[in-house]
């Protein structure tokens, strides 16, 4: 509790200096509607967002740190320091050190492309934008309206699970957060990156080669509990956005090389769209949006997408974002997902909005409804969020 009262202190007092700051603070709510034994059915925590830069002639140093304090689980009791990094502008190329995350896609509903930080599981194993900073050195070179980086990142970053009596701990036995990888964790996985912009057509693209750790981790059971094994892989990643019109068409692509022997190769494929209505009802505009997304693996008698409890394997994903175009911001995003393999079913409904200018609120529902042979069971999320932004 001192350490997260400690950070909030930070951008008062900093703001006596030449700083730019942003953040958030607030209270995190959720009720579960479930059966599984032993399981918490709320859950109450305080969350802290700040982001602090500050520039200088030809660089800038910058902070971005995430505090959790849940009431019961100690496992979502951190501050983690996702931006911690220097960077230094040259005329046309810059040069980062530090610790930073990334974003790497095209898709809405889940990025395929978007490998290079680690998830954050245990504040929110749902929410694929919770990441965890990584260590780094990048170097970017800028050639109009295109970019070639070259990213070394330095350490692999180890994932804290929720506790056992959490509903998303869906383990049987104990987990352990000790990271078993295939090398050294400071064994560097190196990216070349270059993406883009069209110049008469509307188009962002990224083209990312990594030799490394790849995202994706196996679980294997060691002296009574479990842990999560990295490898490394060869992969090509590939992203794209086109706009013609009211409608933006999206991809995403993966190909990857294992090195372990007890994982295939392996190959993904995300595509979709997004269709605007504009002044759909008054105002307010209506986007339309459909994604399907399918994984291959080369050797089925290898480890592959069911051994990695992975959702996104043959999935068609559907939903609407409506914009209310007010002065508070207020957005409804919905969408279902559904698994043509064993028909699991993930539905989601998020309403985000802003009172009194100065405090936001966001009520979400979650419901997952997997197959008799998941290792995920059938639950309810009800989740409400109302903090202050500074």
């Amino acid at each position: 509790m001192k350490k997260f009262l400690l950070v909030s202190l930070i951008p008062i007092v900093l703001s006596a200096y030449d700083f730019e700051y942003k953040g958030n603070i607030g209270v995190e709510a959720q009720y579960f509607n479930h059966n599984m034994q032993n399981k918490r059915d709320n859950a109450l925590a305080l969350r802290l967002e700040a982001e602090l830069k500050t520039k200088f002639e030809d660089s800038e140093v910058a902070l971005k740190v995430i505090g959790l304090l849940d009431k019961d689980d100690e496992n979502r009791r951190f501050i983690e320091f996702n931006d911690l990094y220097y960077k230094y502008n040259f005329q046309d190329s810059d040069i980062l050190i530090g610790r930073n995350t990334r974003f790497w896609g095209a898709l809405e509903f889940y990025n395929i492309t978007d490998v290079f930080n680690a998830k954050n599981i245990a504040d929110d194993p749902y929410d694929y934008d919770s990441k965890l900073g990584a260590w780094n050195v990048a170097y970017t070179k800028y050639f109009g309206n295109s970019e070639l980086s070259l990213i070394v990142k330095l350490y692999e970053e180890k994932q804290k699970m929720q506790d056992a009596k959490s509903v998303n701990n869906f383990f049987p036995v104990p987990y352990n957060d000790t990271l078993k990888t295939q090398k050294s964790k400071s064994r560097p996985s190196i990216y070349l990156k270059y993406g883009g912009t069209g110049d008469e057509i509307q188009i962002d693209y990224g083209i990312v080669y990594e030799n490394g750790y790849d995202s994706q981790r196996y679980i294997t059971f060691n002296q009574g509990s479990l842990q999560q094994n990295a490898y490394i892989v060869n992969k090509l990643l590939g992203y794209a956005t086109l706009v013609l019109g009211d409608t933006i068409y999206k991809t995403e692509a993966a190909y990857a090389l294992s090195d372990d022997k007890t994982v295939s190769d392996y190959g993904e494929l995300g595509v979709g769209l997004e269709h605007t209505l504009y002044g759909f009802w008054g105002d307010r505009d209506l986007g339309l949006l459909a994604e399907y997304y399918r994984y291959e693996a080369r050797d089925d008698t290898k480890l592959g997408a069911k051994d990695f409890s992975y959702f996104f394997q043959n999935d068609l994903s559907f939903g609407f974002r409506l914009s209310m175009n007010d002065i508070y911001s207020s957005e409804l995003l919905a969408g279902m997902d559904i698994d043509f393999d064993n028909q699991e079913k993930i539905y989601t409904l998020k309403y985000d909005t802003r009172v009194y200018d100065k405090y936001k609120l966001q009520l979400s529902y979650l419901h997952l409804s997997p197959s008799d042979d998941s290792a995920f069971e059938k639950l309810d999320r009800f989740k409400f969020e109302f903090g202050y932004y500074f």
